[in-house]
């Protein structure tokens, strides 16, 4: 006996006639694709015969197989064509009565990304995952799909592209710093994709600029790094004026920008004093009001409020008419938050244009404007 059809393999084929002529085929079994088949009977000397037709259906589902590989795809973007795993039966047929819950994981797993999208139920023993994506880029990952009852299997290798850049951070935020001095550490700024991944291809140029201007300060500095694997570092950054309150900004062309965390600069050490408030015009003898007010400031022109020191006064321009003036008062004062104020200066002597000067140990001093002291009525 033999069979005509798609692909069958027939077992225990062949049967010896009885007394009566009739062949009995125990155990006659037709395995292989499915399909229709026909079994031709043929015996020596005897005219062949076949059989009507045999539909041969597949069996249970043996095992599952993916009939539609992963392909590689960009981070976070969904894979393409749709992943197919399919159920067989022990001679290879699709299992399609088989309509179970087949499950994807990550099998090898390069960056520790994770896996999105849905289970899929078999339809017709094929189950089609059409929503996949992989979050972190990778090389070499491999999807596993399982099915109870049935063993695991494992997809062909595929990769994980970075997808494109889209937004920068702010990775090491801008921390309080004196004024004048290199902000530490480091400014970072670094560039993402949409999921969250730095866009190591990227190699742009990233910007900062001060966004709160908190004191009017002046950013100083490299402001302008061409990324390196996606992370620009700004070494050097520096503003003059002292506030509270600043940020910095952070653009790249094309990309949505950043603003940092808020910052303060604080004024550096006492370098120099200045009148914040001039002597006045007095009659002699009387107190100059309103009181002369003198400042410590740093390099920069802040206020320095840490000083404490005394600052003298004195005489500069003596103008005496008749004889030279004596200035008196309160002569040393000790800076409260880097200002000194003087509230009880006089001058004895009638005169036009006088000065003031003023000393404080290193720091460089200062000069008033001009004053007149006027006859006492």
């Amino acid at each position: 006996m033999v069979a005509s059809g798609p692909g069958g393999t027939l077992a225990n084929a062949s049967a010896t006639t009885t007394g009566s002529g009739a062949a009995s085929f125990s155990g006659l079994t037709l395995s292989g694709t499915v399909g229709s088949y026909t079994l031709r009977f043929e015996s020596a000397n005897l005219s062949p015969a076949s059989s009507s037709a045999i539909a041969l259906s597949a069996g249970a589902a043996a095992t599952i197989g993916f009939t539609v590989q992963p392909s590689s795809a960009a981070a976070g973007a969904t894979i393409s064509p749709a992943v197919q795993v399919t159920a067989r039966d022990a001679q290879g047929n699709t299992a399609t009565a088989f309509a179970g819950t087949v499950t994807l994981g990550i099998g090898i797993n390069p960056a520790g990304g994770t896996l999105s999208g849905t289970t899929s139920a078999a339809v017709n023993g094929v189950a089609t995952f059409s929503n996949l994506s992989i979050d972190k880029p990778g090389t070499g990952y491999t999807l596993t799909a399982d099915a109870s009852g049935l063993a695991q299997a494992t997809s062909d290798a595929f990769n994980i592209t970075p997808p494109p850049a889209t937004h920068v951070v702010f990775t090491v935020q801008p921390s309080s710093t004196t004024a004048g001095e290199a902000i530490a550490p480091a400014v970072e700024v670094t560039v993402l994709d949409a999921q969250g991944n730095t866009a190591t291809g990227f190699s742009g140029n990233i910007t900062v600029a001060i966004g709160t201007n908190a004191g009017g300060g002046t950013l100083s500095g490299t402001t302008s790094v061409g990324a390196a694997n996606g992370v620009a570092t700004f070494s050097n950054l520096r503003i003059d004026k002292a506030g509270s309150g600043y940020t910095l900004a952070a653009s790249a062309s094309g990309l949505t920008g950043a603003t940092s965390n808020s910052f303060d600069i604080t004024p550096g050490a006492a370098t120099q004093l200045s009148f914040t408030v001039q002597p006045t015009n007095t009659a002699a003898f009387g107190t100059i009001s309103p009181p002369v007010q003198v400042t410590a400031s740093d390099a920069f022109g802040n206020v320095a409020t840490t000083f404490t020191g005394q600052v003298a006064i004195a005489i500069g321009h003596n103008g005496g008419l008749l004889f030279p003036g004596t200035l008196s008062g309160s002569l040393s004062v000790a800076a409260v938050a880097g200002v000194a104020t003087f509230a009880d200066l006089s001058i004895d002597q009638p005169g036009s244009n006088y000065t003031l000067v003023v000393s404080a140990g290193t720091l460089a001093g200062a000069e008033s404007a001009f004053f007149d002291i006027t006859v006492t009525p």
